[in-house]
């Protein structure tokens, strides 16, 4: 099976893209509404949404469009939380579900090492032009 295909905002970040730019020359990002995931949705339980207000306020780069991701991540922890509470034995798989939604929000320390984030270039700076000294200095 090939690998996945690397997400283009994925790539400015790490770099691949100035590596290797003709790899990801006609590839174009959706874009994103950047508005924040918001509440939970009133169907979830009370652990689940508690889940939810940490993830959310943990993890600032979720936006709208993560809420479905963000949900099966709350669902997943929720209820490993609510079997251990319980006593119940938590399954390999439940804990591999948990694992791989946390790793599709960037939540595991494993997939935050994996990006770097450049500070952000503003080009849009009103005082940029006062940041050189003027040509008499130079």
């Amino acid at each position: 099976m090939p690998r996945p295909r690397t997400p283009l905002s994925k790539a400015k970040l790490t770099g691949a893209d100035r590596k290797d730019p003709d790899r990801f020359r006609d590839r174009a990002e959706p874009k994103t509404s950047k508005a924040p995931v918001g509440k939970p949705p009133a169907y979830l339980d009370k652990e689940a949404k508690a889940v939810w207000s940490e993830l959310a306020r943990d993890l600032g780069w979720l936006v709208k469009e993560d809420r479905f991701a963000l949900e099966s991540a709350c669902l997943a922890i929720a209820q490993v939380w609510t079997m251990h509470k319980a006593g119940e034995p938590v399954t390999g798989a439940l804990f591999a579900a948990m694992n791989s939604a946390l790793g599709n929000l960037g939540a595991s320390p494993a997939d935050r090492s994996k990006v770097n984030a450049a500070p952000p270039e503003d080009d849009d700076d009103p005082f940029a032009e006062f940041d050189a000294a003027p040509e008499y200095l130079s």
